[in-house]
């Protein structure tokens, strides 16, 4: 599928619109919930880059496979930046791809992209292999870069791989993902130089990490991470042990766990801290309920492990803290 196709379909998307220049093609998106950007650049006929920015819980994909008889995409290869990216694909996996990910997929998105973070940066670059076959037989015949090889060392069998960057590959991500602040044309050639180099190395590793397979769940196991989440923040008051929690949905306890680190990125235990302590720094902004009340608010029966937890997370004893807040708003 030809990238021209993929933003075609992307601007039948509502809340989605299209910003043209010599250079690039800038894809804006901005609904109620938050608003991105994806700037796409084509480096050579078959191989775009996009720079991806997002404040949004969510972005729709476009739809690629209302015709059936679409099973692949084209070659994706993403590396997350910042953040954290959720996704069904269209063979039913959900994958999570977090800062520091590279993954590689012919699969595609199905209905949206979900950032549990809200905020996410990165890079894809798209390749339409038979373009890039047809319209740049040079790329292969002058730097040996094979895709087909690359797709099966990284991909065998439609898989998708997903892995923590390798050293020597962040390091060519990290001068692509800088060249987007440096004017175009000279960052094109640049762009293309490093694209070429990456795709080189990826094809001759001679140690490939890994695809990690905990980031791979079913849709039902997505949706009791979820769950999950919803119990233990709907009522700070209230504790709800993991074994107790497991139970309530017929898995085990360390499938719970392994389910909710894989949706949200951190344990049950430290993800609930955080909201328990950025609630209680919400209402010793917000009001003039004591301390005390505040801790028992959030799930804190003792003030003294509550202020022990708070200091640890702010640097700031709670009144400290609420000190700091009205000094700033004089």
């Amino acid at each position: 599928m030809k990238i021209d196709d993929i933003i075609r379909k992307c601007i039948e998307i509502p809340g989605v619109s299209i910003k043209r220049s010599e250079f690039n093609a800038e894809l804006l998106m901005k609904t109620k919930e938050g608003k991105g950007s994806m700037t796409f650049f084509q480096l050579f006929p078959g191989l775009t880059i996009a720079y991806i920015f997002i404040n949004s819980p969510t972005w729709a994909a476009p739809n690629l496979g209302e015709d059936s008889f679409i099973k692949k995409g084209p070659l994706l290869l993403n590396y997350c930046v910042t953040g954290r990216c959720e996704i069904i694909l269209n063979n039913g996996n959900f994958v999570y791809v977090k800062d520091g990910d590279i993954s590689l997929t012919e699969c595609f998105a199905q209905k949206q992209y979900v950032y549990p973070r809200r905020i996410y940066e990165g890079m894809e670059l798209f390749v339409d292999t038979n373009t890039l076959a047809t319209e740049s037989t040079w790329i292969q015949k002058e730097f040996g870069i094979d895709i087909p090889k690359i797709i099966e060392l990284f991909c065998p069998n439609d898989n998708t791989y997903i892995s923590a960057v390798t050293p020597e590959v962040e390091e060519i991500l990290i001068k692509l993902w800088e060249l987007f602040d440096i004017a175009p044309p000279f960052s094109i050639s640049q762009m293309k130089i490093y694209v070429l180099a990456l795709f080189s190395l990826l094809q001759n590793l001679n140690n490939i990490p890994p695809s990690q397979a905990c980031t791979f769940f079913t849709e039902t196991q997505v949706d009791i991470a979820k769950r999950v989440e919803k119990i233990i923040t709907s009522d700070l008051r209230q504790h709800h042990p993991a074994w107790e929690l497991a139970a309530q949905f017929s898995v085990s306890e360390t499938s719970l766990k392994n389910y909710f680190r894989g949706v949200f990125g951190q344990n049950i235990s430290i993800y609930l801290r955080e909201v328990r302590m950025k609630k209680a720094a919400e209402l010793l902004t917000s009001t003039r309920l004591s301390v005390a009340e505040i801790a028992e608010l959030v799930g804190y029966m003792n003030q003294s492990k509550f202020a022990s937890v708070f200091k640890k997370q702010f640097d700031l004893s709670p009144l400290e803290y609420r000190r700091s807040k009205k000094l700033e708003n004089i």
